[in-house]
């Protein structure tokens, strides 16, 4: 597993030469760029690709991997301009990770309407947007992955368009929310001894993780047993903080996830 560190609220203000230093102080192995929160690293869809070349120069010189370019590219909206817009936004975003040596872009789904058939129908439009992606991404050897995220928290919704994409680098960013008590979809029961049902659900289309509050007492034990089955199961993929602290010492916090991080997974 690569612990790495998502840029979203956390590093909102941070340039690259801060990340690249609190990264490495904090025993991050890389970084993923969020987009579309105009972030003042400045890796965006339409940064310049003079800026892209020399941000992914300056991570390697620093020994952190590009972990994923984050987009928040969706594809529900029922009009076919629009997800074509977003489809070639991701297109640019993937070009983009090719630069900066990246195998990762995450996407979202993001929304399903009430009404079954407008809801079957955006499930059948994201699983095609995601399969033109990831024809779009195979020969640059790079995963594109949808987060459960929005109405994908629901791991069956998520599972579906991914299965119905059918290519090999198409995946799932698991968003570390457990459906405990869910009030409606698919849902693990109040008080859930395991999570092992939903880990078994989207185990094989596991692609990269977000972690949250992994400190929390309601949600420590999911986390420690979600970490001994993806140990068990030898993931090799991307584990990234996206633990969204603003306080005043993110070094010594940050720190204190990877020493929380290191212990669920040794």
């Amino acid at each position: 597993m690569k612990w790495v560190l998502n840029t979203y609220q956390t590093a909102q203000e941070w340039d690259v030469e801060r990340i690249i230093e609190v990264c490495r102080a904090a025993g991050y192995e890389g970084v993923e760029f969020l987009q579309d929160f105009s972030q003042s690293h400045g890796i965006e869809a339409d940064a310049p690709d003079t800026h892209v070349l020399a941000v992914g120069k300056r991570m390697q010189e620093a020994g952190l991997l590009v972990a994923s370019l984050t987009s928040c590219c969706v594809f529900h909206a029922l009009e076919e301009a629009e997800r074509e817009r977003n489809i070639e936004q991701v297109k640019r975003v993937i070009d983009q990770a090719e630069v900066m040596g990246s195998d990762h872009v995450r996407v979202l789904g993001d929304r399903l309407p009430d009404d079954e058939a407008d809801r079957n129908q955006v499930l059948s439009n994201v699983a095609a947007a995601l399969r033109e992606l990831g024809d779009y991404a195979e020969p640059k050897q790079i995963t594109v992955s949808i987060e459960a995220h929005g109405s994908f928290t629901d791991p069956v919704y998520a599972v579906q368009v991914v299965r119905e994409a059918n290519r090999p680098n198409v995946g799932i960013v698991f968003n570390s929310q457990w459906r405990v008590g869910a009030q409606d979809g698919w849902q693990l029961p109040p008080d859930a001894p395991s999570i092992a049902p939903l880990y078994d659900l989207v185990a094989p289309y596991l692609s990269s993780i977000h972690t949250h509050a992994m400190e929390k007492p309601e949600e420590r034990r999911y986390y420690q047993e979600f970490f001994r089955l993806l140990a068990r199961d030898n993931y090799q993929g991307y584990v990234s903080n996206e633990c969204a602290y603003q306080g005043p010492d993110p070094e010594k916090v940050l720190s204190l996830y990877t020493a929380l991080f290191r212990a669920f997974t040794s």
